[in-house]
Formats: structure tokens, sequence, C-alpha cells
């Protein structure tokens, strides 16, 4: 089923046959980090796509899978990763925050841990920085339920390697190339593709072996995702560069317009959450008289920080974002709602803060 993040699970329907392509998939362009003998630990429920497929691939290719239980804090899980030697690690964003936050308190990896597989939703920028930093590769993918999940990977060609570290982390912090048998395409709003050039920004359609042939007992959603090219529209906004390489900007129904513009929550968020004071955070739209929507920023303070005023936050954005860009108030909060899999509900958020005004309107 899928995680629901924008309205009531959908189950996705399998063929015994896509799911064996989809092992063979991602054994294929993750070869040089999978392979018998190394252990891998799925941060991911199992009911999560299966476990984003590891319980198939993993056999496939002779590696030990290390479950996590219930304890996915960041403390227990570097206790089990430096006990098992776990090697690769796969999870979201939210996870590995916990982990990292242990990592810092005990000044030192896990032993053996030298590569994380991060999805679900898309990685902090500075997220990605600290891992490399500390030697840890950065395998940033996309996909969906829908896709078995695997859709786009980031194991980088040799020539990204080589370029200097932030310019190859600009790389990293996009979601990857596609994976093999995965045809992917960007159309406008009138249906007609848009240019692969890294600027042109549409929805992301999807097609291949490894795609859902529908959904179970749900008719109508089958036939609105899945046109009768076989391309699945996935709701995502993105764009794809010269080499390839998949951006996503938003969900679809996560973008906020604002005098006619849009503006991306992932790229707020991400810019917040590199400020030291913020745990976690997800921007979210507010209705607007005048603008239509305004964003507003829903926080976690770090543990131990002082939690920021909104011009202070504005100071931190102000360098990559136009003033009409930056959010409009900003929310403390204890803890942000997550789905089952862990992604930031910001359905819930929506719900949550259904009855809010803006300071302008109050």
């Amino acid at each position: 089923y899928t995680s629901g993040t924008t309205g009531n699970p959908k189950g996705a329907l399998y063929s015994h046959r896509s799911t064996v392509l989809h092992a063979l998939v991602v054994a294929l362009v993750m070869g040089k980090t999978l392979g018998e003998g190394r252990k891998v630990l799925p941060v991911v429920p199992l009911f999560h796509v299966n476990a984003w497929g590891l319980p198939y691939t993993a056999p496939l290719v002779g590696m030990s899978m290390i479950m996590p239980g219930g304890a996915l804090d960041g403390a227990s899980l570097f206790k089990l990763m430096e006990s098992e030697g776990v090697q690769s690690a796969w999870g979201v964003p939210t996870v590995w925050q916990g982990l990292l936050g242990e990592i810092k308190s005990q000044g030192r990896l896990p032993s053996g841990f030298c590569e994380v597989v991060v999805g679900g939703s898309a990685a902090p920028r500075a997220m990605i920085e600290t891992f490399e930093t500390l030697g840890v590769n950065v395998n940033h993918a996309w996909g969906m339920t829908e896709m078995s999940p695997i859709g786009t990977h980031g194991v980088m060609p040799q020539w990204v390697m080589e370029q200097p570290f932030d310019k190859m982390i600009s790389y990293k912090a996009r979601q990857g190339r596609r994976a093999f048998g995965v045809d992917l395409k960007i159309v406008d709003d009138n249906g007609q593709r848009v240019a692969h050039d890294g600027k042109s920004m549409g929805e992301l359609y999807v097609r291949g072996n490894t795609i859902v042939s529908g959904y179970f007992e749900n008719e109508e959603a089958s036939k609105k995702s899945i046109d009768a090219e076989g391309w699945f529209g996935t709701g995502d906004i993105a764009t794809i560069d010269a080499d390839g390489f998949l951006s996503l900007q938003d969900r679809s129904k996560d973008l906020i317009k604002s005098g006619g513009e849009w503006i991306s929550s992932i790229d707020l968020e991400n810019l917040a959450v590199a400020h030291p004071s913020i745990a976690s955070a997800a921007a979210i739209a507010m209705p607007h008289p005048k603008w239509d929507e305004r964003p507003v920023m829903v926080a976690v303070a770090a543990p131990g920080a002082a939690k920021l005023s909104l011009e202070e936050l504005h100071s931190h954005m102000s360098s990559q974002f136009a003033k009409w860009q930056l959010p409009d108030d900003i929310i403390w909060v204890d803890a942000l709602p997550l789905t089952a899999t862990g992604k930031i509900s910001k359905l819930t958020l929506r719900q949550q803060f259904a009855d809010y005004r803006l300071p302008d309107l109050r």
C-alpha cells in the first residue's frame, strides 16, 4: 500500500515478474556496494514497498539483512550497526537525523559503516554534506510504491566524483538517474513533453516493467493515474538535466503558489534544517486573500537549541530566496507528524493548522 501522504493509501498491484525484474535491476545498478558477505540494514518497514525490495535483492546477491526491530532512535541504530558490522543502511531522512546526532555524540561512525541509501523524501543538502564529510557514501535515490519502488538511483559516474566537493554534493542532492528499464518524461500543464535541460519544470511521468498495473479494487484511481501508453503520473513536479539527473521540486499538492508564482516547499525545508537550531521542518501553504497562498514553516528545535525568531530564520534563508518567497511565520512544535513509513505528513499538518491565520490577517 502507498504511504497515504496525499490521501487514503492505495493498494499497488505487482506481478511476480515485476518483482523479480526490480530485484535484478537494483542488483545491477548497485553492484559495487551490494554483494556476497556484506550486510545491509533496511531501516524501513517490511510493509513499505517490501522494505524497498531488499528482501528480494539481498538474497539474490548473497547479502545479509540485519533487521532493526522497533528501536529506530539514533542510539539504538548505532549500537546495532556497530555490533553487526553493517556496511550499508537504507532509510528515509528523518531516521538519519537521529543517527547523525548519535554519531556526533560518539565522535565516530559505527565500525564498517560506509554507505547510506536515502529515499522516501528529498534528503537535505546539509545531511548529504555531513555524511560525505564523514566518509559515508550517499546514494540519493527516488521512487514510489507504484514503482516497486526504485525509479532512479544515486550511483554516480566517475566524472561526478572527480568534481570539486561542493559541485559533487550538488549532484548528490538531486535524485540521481533512471534505473535500467525505467523511462522518465516531464510534461507541462497541456500534457506536452518539456526539454531535459535542468530548467523546464513539469509533472514527472514514468513507465517500465516494474511499474504497477493499477490499484487494488480502485478502477477510478487506476484510470486516472495510468494512460493508454502505460505512462504513470507520479504527482511529483521535477526537472531532468541533459545528463539525465532528476531533480524533484515538490509534490504537486505541496507546491505553494503565491502571487501566481510557485515556491518549492522542499527547497524551503532543506535550507531551514541546515540551520543548527532546527532539527526538522515542514513548509506548508496557508490561504491568503491577496496572494492566494503564503508559506509557513513548522519546525522542531534541535536539542538544547534556542528557538529562532522569524527574523533570524529570514536572515538564514535570504541569501538563497527572494523576500517574497520567505515564510510569513514560523510555528514551533514538539514533533512533526509522520506517516507509518516515516515521512512527514503534510496532510496531517494542514488539518492540524486548518484554523491558523497568517500574521498580517490577524
